[in-house]
Parts: C-alpha cells; sequence; structure tokens
C-alpha cells in the first residue's frame, strides 16, 4: 500500500469515527461554537453525524483504489 492510501484510511478512519459518535447523538463542542451549529437539537447532529459516515465511505473507496493502482 502506499502512502497516499494509507494516510487516506487512516483519514476515513478517524472521519468515520467522529460520524459515528455525532450519529449516536453526542455534540462536539469545537464546532458547537461556530454560529451554524449553535442549538441543534439531537436529530441534527445525527443527521450530520450520517452523512459524515456516508462520506467517509467514499473517502474508504478512493484509499482502495489508491491501493490497487498504486497512487504515489
Amino acid at each position: 500500500m502506499g502512502g497516499f492510501s494509507i494516510l487516506m484510511f487512516i483519514f476515513a478512519a478517524c472521519a468515520y469515527l467522529v460520524g459515528f459518535y455525532m450519529y449516536k447523538g453526542h455534540k462536539i463542542s469545537a464546532l458547537e461554537w461556530r454560529a451554524a451549529y449553535k442549538n441543534l437539537s439531537i436529530d441534527e447532529w445525527k443527521n450530520i453525524g450520517k452523512w459524515t459516515m456516508i462520506v467517509s465511505i467514499f473517502i474508504f473507496a478512493v484509499a482502495i483504489i489508491g491501493a490497487i493502482f498504486k497512487f504515489d
């Protein structure tokens, strides 16, 4: 596996874990200070977490394609 694929895989895993954390209904205080994320309900945090997990799956796909074709 090339360096690109390894970094993309690690990034995708981190993004998926953050999305899963939000999907379970937890708020992320690092985002809450922004005006767009203030006063969000738990259902809105779950929706953001769901879409974060979906996007991270596409990042996993890029990492797998990079591993197959050895992009470096």
